[in-house]
């Protein structure tokens, strides 16, 4: 059968959905998980089968990984996530440590370098009501435990790529998918949060509501702070715009699956 373009990227982003599971089964010592997983696996097979059936779709996916023409879909490589996403294009996008060789890991690790490091220093020039600004002060919180999650991460990833014996090698990979997974899971989870807080704080700034009380004023940072030039100088409501496109891109690049996970499996 003849697939549009529509549905061969739908077919494709099922696929990689599908590995996320199936790696959860494999991995995850979580009898209950690994039952979400085995029910949400089916439930993608049977869209695929719905997309394309009698064995379409399986056809369409090995002649696509065989085949050397144009890929439809998400970008594989972190230098070239610009073409699908052009607000993260606007911020540094790389592997979080030379080896990391995931594109989700190197997106989400980029895009909360950026947060830190960009977003941070200027989203604090925007004046909140007490109870909206107690909430974005306890992002950073959170970022924080992120960046030790993603900074052991690192570790293990190096520590692998040192590793010679094939034991040590096989525990260090068994590690890695934990860590990873949790480090996903997490930062989602966070992206998510973050998303609709400043989606909120924007409508209500477009709607000249009353949770913010410096709408109409312009973003002026450290000029010490160079990463954080980008918003220099631009209105708090280009700024607000800005940051719920860059969230809602982040969130989209990494597409999760929204599978709890067992916080004890990712420990070191």
């Amino acid at each position: 059968m003849s697939l549009s373009e529509a549905q061969k990227t739908e077919l494709l982003t099922l696929q990689k959905l599908s590995r996320q599971y199936e790696g959860i089964i494999r991995t995850s010592r979580n009898a209950d998980q690994q039952n979400k997983a085995k029910i949400e696996l089916k439930k993608i097979r049977d869209k695929m089968e719905a997309i394309a059936p009698g064995g379409a779709a399986d056809q369409f996916l090995q002649t696509a990984a065989a085949s050397a023409g144009p890929v439809y879909g998400k970008k594989k490589s972190i230098e070239d996530i610009g073409a699908s996403y052009p607000t993260l294009a606007k911020m540094p996008m790389a592997r979080i440590t030379p080896n990391s060789d995931e594109l989700e890991i190197n997106v989400l690790g980029s895009v909360l370098s950026a947060w830190e490091q960009t977003f941070y220093p200027a989203l604090g020039k925007i004046k909140l009501d007490f109870a909206l600004s107690a909430e974005r002060d306890s992002h950073f919180t959170v970022l924080e435990g992120l960046k030790r999650q993603m900074k052991i991460l690192i570790e293990t990833i190096e520590d692998y790529f040192k590793a010679v014996r094939e034991d040590s090698k096989t525990q260090l990979r068994d590690m890695r998918t934990r860590q990873q997974r949790q480090f996903m899971f997490d930062g989602g989870t966070f992206l998510k949060k973050i998303h609709e807080f400043w989606k909120a704080v924007y409508e209500d700034i477009q709607a000249n509501g009353p949770k913010c009380f410096n709408k109409d004023d312009h973003i002026q940072v450290d000029s010490r702070l160079e990463a954080s030039n980008f918003f220099q100088g631009k209105s708090v409501r280009e700024t607000a715009r800005f940051t719920v496109m860059f969230l809602h891109e982040a969130i989209e690049a990494l597409n999760l699956p929204d599978l709890p996970v067992d916080k004890n499996k990712g420990a070191r």
